[in-house]
């Protein structure tokens, strides 16, 4: 058997041999010789030379013949040869055989492959990024950069790559909106950003809280009649929030859902809800000072345009966070019925999976008189933080969990943004 697998596998190999044109017997030479001696595939400038003696046909099979060696050979030193070397040869193809013939588009599509490969191992360098996404030649180039970083932000843990990440992608989805590339290239690179900010806002707490705003043009501020600024974390999907309320009159007149956050700048990232026509269309960004508490910034709505305003911080969740809390629990831990005091209110809080879906965790906050629904539930493990977000994005627990000493303790805050308002929350 192992004779017969042998002498299939010594065919195959002949078969694959010879499948090339014969006159492209030189350049397979030399790219053997250059992994015999470097364990590279370009390694010398004698290839360009045989490749201008080549037949635009045998060029095309010898872009062929590379990629072959790519996956045979997909060392880290490979690829990073490649994507030196490939330019000059991507230069020779065009100046011989012009951009419209098949060898040349073969040793182009190569390179961008080759670009992508690079990427997976290379450093996040947001200029490097933005050049190689805009030097692709396909949309499917474009998408193929973007998901190969999308694998990436996983096992991302310097907050220096995620920023320069989210610097990339407001320039990816940005340039591919302007060059009419297909919606699904925007939207993916939108939630990626939201989902580096999710990484970043986990390493950088302090920037969930109630802030109190003032607006330079009164009167449309008037007329909106917002005066506070909400930002919470919600779930993986809406990932981080960031409401303009009107507390006098209890309404979100601006919702936006997976905002971003780079560095100390907040910014939206992708087509809101509101409540409000006035507010059609609208934009939001500003600076958080976290040594003195204010942020400073603009929005922007169909019809008042671009407004600065600044504000000031109401109150946070920092000092949840600041808890000494039970770490290394798991959700499962926490489920059941707890009595909990909120501000003045006796209530009870129940932690369950849901009835029929029993891989999703809900929770209740109720009285005699009133209640609440969390459909948003996670557990942040590392730092004993259980977070309990509405289905609008208006309503959130965080809950540190100080023991387990008699089942979960809970001490934290109740956050409602339609009042701007945060009472404190522990259990009875």
């Amino acid at each position: 058997m192992k004779k017969m697998i042998l002498t299939l596998s010594l065919a195959l190999s002949s078969f694959c041999a010879q499948a090339y044109n014969p006159a492209l017997d030189p350049a397979i030479k030399n790219i053997e010789a250059c992994l015999a001696s470097s364990k590279t595939l370009i390694c010398n400038e004698e290839i360009k030379t045989i490749v201008s003696g080549l037949s635009m046909d045998v060029r095309g099979e010898f872009a062929m013949f590379l990629r072959e060696e790519l996956k045979a050979n997909s060392t880290e030193l490979v690829i990073k040869n490649l994507y030196s070397k490939l330019g000059d040869l991507v230069s020779l193809y065009e100046k011989l055989d012009t951009n419209d013939q098949w060898s040349f588009r073969a040793i182009k599509t190569f390179q961008d492959d080759v670009s992508i490969e690079f990427v997976k191992v290379a450093p996040i360098d947001s200029s490097f990024l933005v050049k190689l996404y805009k030097n692709q030649g396909t949309i499917g180039g474009r998408y193929g950069l973007l998901t190969t970083l999308n694998a990436k932000i996983a096992g991302l843990s310097s907050l220096t790559e995620m920023e320069s990440l989210i610097r990339f992608l407001e320039v990816a989805k940005e340039y591919s909106r302007s060059i009419g590339d297909e919606s699904y290239l925007y939207n993916t690179a939108v939630q990626m950003i939201g989902t580096v900010t999710v990484k970043e806002t986990a390493m950088r707490p302090g920037h969930e809280g109630i802030f109190a705003l003032t607006f330079d043009n009164a009167e449309a501020a008037k007329s909106l009649g917002i005066d506070k600024v909400v930002v919470m974390e919600s779930n993986s999907r809406d990932q981080l929030i960031v409401n303009f309320v009107a507390s006098q009159s209890r309404i979100v007149k601006m919702s936006f859902t997976s905002a971003a956050m780079l560095g100390n700048t907040l910014f939206s990232n992708m087509d809101t809800y509101n409540n409000n026509q006035d507010a059609a269309n609208p934009f939001f960004k500003f600076d958080l000072n976290r040594e003195t508490n204010t942020i400073k910034g603009v929005f922007s709505t169909a019809r008042y345009g671009v407004m600065s305003f600044h504000g000031t911080l109401i109150t946070s969740n920092v000092s949840v966070y600041a808890l000494e809390t039970v770490k290394g629990l798991a959700l499962e831990q926490l489920m059941g019925s707890y009595k909990v005091k909120v501000g003045n209110y006796d209530m009870n809080l129940v932690i369950r999976k849901r009835t029929e879906d029993r891989t999703v965790v809900e929770a209740a906050l109720f009285s005699d008189n009133a209640m609440i629904s969390f459909s948003k539930v996670s557990l942040n493990s590392s730092k004993g933080v259980l977070s309990l977000v509405d289905y609008n994005n208006e309503r959130k627990l965080t809950l540190a969990i100080v023991s387990m000493e008699n089942g979960p303790e809970f001490r934290g805050q109740f956050l409602n943004a339609l009042q701007s308002k945060v009472l404190e929350i522990s259990s009875k």
